[in-house]
């Protein structure tokens, strides 16, 4: 049987993840532009560039460490079990990023925002007589430092792989929901704020097209790990959720030469 959809709907919560976070995208946005800063280029060789980015973001090692239900089996089912240890969902993001090349290389500090992404996770809590969910909004903003090879294809286009290391900031809100009981127990759901930042790292490969002038569009895949998640715990309810999170993206940029 499939827990997730035992009570024949899906719970989505609705609301700004972006409250509060202005603050903090503020000190984000004044590392990056001090790293641009410290690149001390020549107005020839530097360039800034505009960037979207859409994935498939994946939530792994999902684990609750014992912390929902009694862990004891009832009716064959062990109470506070997660169905899910793996969880998937698309992610997208906005950015812009500062560099400079030398010869074949670039070496860029980049900044991207991204929201949001959903972790929705199912428990089977047959101690209680009901299913409980945790269902979880991520908002991440990753500031990271690429180096970057490029090398000649044609006259227009040339081919690109790198890498790069940063931090993650990782913003969580979490709803653990506890099913109605109908003529036993209401709905009863229990919310969480939290927030992380993470060592990051990503490896990127694609394509560059002169556009004329100093405009260059940019296509490229990127892996990225964002580290791990936890989310929890709830007022009244000490449960906790874990992961480690993850996404493969496309991203496309605009590159303007200054």
């Amino acid at each position: 049987m499939n827990w997730r959809f035992g009570f024949g709907y899906h719970y989505r919560m609705n609301k700004n993840i972006m409250n509060n976070t202005y603050p903090s995208l503020g000190r984000l946005l004044g590392c990056i532009i001090a790293l641009g800063i410290a690149l001390d280029v020549s107005a020839d060789s530097l360039y800034i560039a505009a960037k979207i980015s859409g994935g498939y973001a994946t939530t792994d090692d999902i684990t609750a460490k014992g912390s929902i239900g009694t862990g004891l089996p009832v009716n064959g089912i062990i109470d506070g079990n997660l169905v899910e240890n793996e969880f998937t969902d698309y992610v997208y993001g906005v950015g812009f990023s500062i560099g400079r090349r030398v010869d074949y290389w670039a070496f860029e500090a980049e900044l991207i925002w991204r929201y949001r992404s959903d972790w929705d996770l199912t428990s089977p809590t047959p101690a209680i007589q009901t299913i409980t969910n945790v269902f979880t909004n991520i908002e991440t903003t990753t500031i990271l430092v690429n180096a970057i090879r490029r090398g000649p294809i044609n006259q227009h286009w040339s081919w690109e792989a790198g890498a790069g290391i940063g931090i993650a900031r990782n913003v969580l809100e979490s709803d653990y929901i506890e099913r109605e009981v109908p003529g036993v127990t209401p709905e009863l759901v229990f919310k969480d704020t939290s927030k992380s930042v993470e060592f990051t790292w990503n490896v990127l490969a694609g394509v560059t097209r002169e556009l004329g002038g100093p405009w260059t569009f940019n296509a490229r895949y990127r892996y990225i790990d964002f580290g791990d998640l936890e989310a929890g715990p709830y007022p009244s309810r000490n449960s906790k959720v874990f992961g480690t999170w993850s996404s493969h993206e496309v991203l496309f940029s605009i590159e303007r030469d200054l």
